[in-house]
């Protein structure tokens, strides 16, 4: 499945998910941690006004952090496709306030995501992506 939404949105920009669910969807590339193998995953993303994508391990709710998380954590060099349009990134965990206050504008933006983390029983992770 992930890998057909994948090539929906390169190739379109979007997917059937992200337009029934209206929200914007990048693929964010990665590097495996362990096989050194490139990696592809779709995530919704929210931009703000400086620019900055903002991404959030939720997995939909699953207890298990997303396989993304940890290769970001590894390597927070990166890259993206949004809107058909492939760039480099650099991921930075937001902890603390600056993670509060991301989250108090994605929940408002994403209003399941307060439900995936009480779901999933651990802190759900927040990326910003700045453009390098």
């Amino acid at each position: 499945m992930a890998a057909t939404e994948v090539a929906s949105i390169l190739r379109f920009g979007r997917s059937a998910i992200s337009t029934a669910a209206r929200t914007r969807v990048l693929v964010l590339h990665t590097t495996g941690r362990r096989s050194g193998r490139p990696r592809a995953t779709p995530l919704a993303v929210h931009e703000d006004a400086l620019g900055n994508l903002y991404v959030v391990g939720g997995a939909g709710g699953q207890a298990r952090t997303p396989d993304w998380v940890a290769n970001l954590r590894s390597d927070p060099l990166a890259s993206v496709t949004l809107e058909r349009c492939r760039f480099a990134v650099g991921a930075v965990e937001l902890h603390d306030n600056e993670r509060v206050e991301a989250w108090a504008v994605l929940a408002r933006v994403w209003p399941r995501i307060d439900a995936y983390q009480e779901r999933a029983a651990r802190t759900v992770p927040v990326f910003r992506l700045e453009r390098r």
